[in-house]
């Protein structure tokens, strides 16, 4: 178990007195928050989370406070007390299990995934104060060349060829949404008894597209090789995706595959390395099934 820093500790010991730590549930792998299960005074368990950098525990903190009411009451944790100069917070559990590590029966996975899609949908329709930045071609021009060179370095040429088609245009100017930005089943508690689904972790939570991270992950991550998953999920959601919003996806998903996939072989990371080739599978399945380079969708 990872050692609590001792100013994390003194932090949290001012903000909910005496406690002992009973569990580690922190992610491996550098840049990641390290969290813990502790018990307080009265048998209360909390989380505390500590952030590697200031980005994440900025995210984390203003989604808490602004956005995750959005869910609705319960939906996602509570903020109790939060530290920038420690980079701690401290937050209510909520019930359940990750999707992740309890797979379910069909049927109640089915249900969980529509809740994910109503869910997301209630974040994506936060109210904005003002239409932010569209991205411009000269900024999505140079994503796409390191996400090339960076390719040709792990990847064989004719995959290479194909992530260059998918990323030849930027995609259409879609409108920017408060978005989780790793809506991952990981990220999914299933509370058997309610059988209400829960959110946590919110640090890379921010203003962008829903195609740039939330969505394109779960096509090109889990609904390529589930479509009965993608049902559910959109059922919920309220709509189905628009064809901007498909063609953005699998551009979108290119850099993102690419990212995962360096990311996961620089630092071992066996689970990012697979989460990157089962997108690059998808892409390579669609590429092919369209018969044209530039006509890849993911709906």
């Amino acid at each position: 178990m990872t050692d609590m820093p001792d100013p994390v500790r003194r932090f949290v010991g001012s903000a909910i007195g005496s406690f002992t730590i009973t569990a580690e549930h922190s992610w491996a792998g550098p840049g990641r928050p390290a969290v813990w299960e502790v018990e307080a005074a009265g048998n209360r368990r909390l989380f505390v989370k500590h952030h590697a950098g200031p980005k994440g525990y900025s995210r984390e903190t203003f989604s808490y406070q602004y956005w995750t009411a959005a869910l609705g009451a319960g939906r996602a944790p509570t903020q109790l007390a939060a530290d920038p100069v420690t980079r701690a917070i401290v937050l209510t559990p909520v019930p359940g299990r990750s999707l992740h590590d309890h797979p379910l029966g069909l049927d109640i996975e089915w249900v969980a995934y529509r809740q994910a899609g109503e869910l997301l949908a209630r974040l994506h329709t936060v109210a904005l104060p003002a239409p932010a930045a569209r991205a411009t071609q000269a900024g999505w021009d140079a994503e796409a060349a390191t996400m090339l060179r960076n390719a040709a370095l792990i990847l064989p040429p004719h995959d290479v060829a194909m992530l260059r088609a998918l990323t030849q245009q930027p995609p259409l100017a879609l409108p920017k949404v408060v978005a989780h930005a790793d809506y991952m089943p990981r990220n999914w508690l299933w509370d058997e008894r309610t059988e209400r689904l829960h959110i946590i972790d919110f640090e890379r939570t921010g203003i962008e597209s829903a195609a740039r991270r939330d969505l394109s992950r779960l096509e090109y991550r889990v609904f390529g090789r589930r479509p009965d998953l993608r049902f559910a999920f959109y059922q919920g959601y309220g709509r189905a995706l628009s064809d901007g919003e498909r063609r953005a996806c699998s551009a979108y998903a290119a850099l993102d595959a690419v990212s995962a996939l360096r990311w996961g072989l620089d630092h071992h990371d066996d689970e990012v390395v697979q989460q990157a080739r089962t997108m690059l599978d998808t892409l390579r399945a669609e590429h092919t099934a369209s018969g044209s380079e530039g006509e890849v969708t993911c709906g």
